[in-house]
């Protein structure tokens, strides 16, 4: 019994190592897969996020379960995120913006599950592997707080949040583009 676990759980972490990706005009990683629970997208999630304006990262710690700072952490890459109206998230650093999803950005998406606010993004390893990761979000005004939710046998007692505020207004030409992921 305990050996089928091992080789179960070997096997699994074998093949989501090896998740298809392709790379952006820019040379951005990115799942090639679908995200799956874009299905539970609702337009009124929209109600409090402004989607003609970018969301700018002003801080980054660890925090409990609740969103709650427990330490700051120094510092972390700049970047923004852009939302858009079919429910699809698109995350990136500042200096390599892009009006055209496919040349430069992480992919996301934001649904609701059980009543909870959540994002599926991508994460990467040190290695260059890359894998879905799901974000907790809340949203308090202008913030909205992003608390990495990876399910482990064994849950962390500190997650990373991320803190971002809306900024600047997302440029018009931006707008031609759609975001399909």
């Amino acid at each position: 019994m305990v050996r089928n676990i091992l080789i179960l759980l070997c096997s699994t972490i074998f093949i989501n190592s090896y998740a298809q990706t392709r790379r952006l005009e820019n040379g951005t990683k990115v799942l090639t897969k679908q995200f799956k629970n874009i299905d539970k997208f609702n337009k009124s999630i929209l109600k409090e996020i402004d989607t003609n304006h970018f969301y700018k990262k002003i801080d980054y710690y660890m925090a409990d379960k609740n969103f709650n700072k427990v330490r700051d952490i120094g510092s972390d890459v700049d970047r923004k995120i852009q939302f858009y109206e079919n429910g699809r998230v698109r995350f990136f650093s500042l200096g390599e913006e892009d009006p055209n999803p496919e040349n430069a950005g992480r992919r996301g998406i934001i649904y609701l599950k059980n009543g909870d606010l959540k994002i599926d993004s991508q994460g990467a390893s040190q290695d260059g592997d890359i894998f879905r990761i799901t974000l907790k979000v809340i949203v308090e005004g202008d913030k909205i707080y992003l608390l990495e939710n990876n399910f482990s046998l064994f849950p962390p007692s500190e997650y990373s949040c991320y803190v971002y505020q809306k900024s600047e207004k997302i440029p018009e030409n931006w707008k031609q583009y759609n975001a399909d992921w």
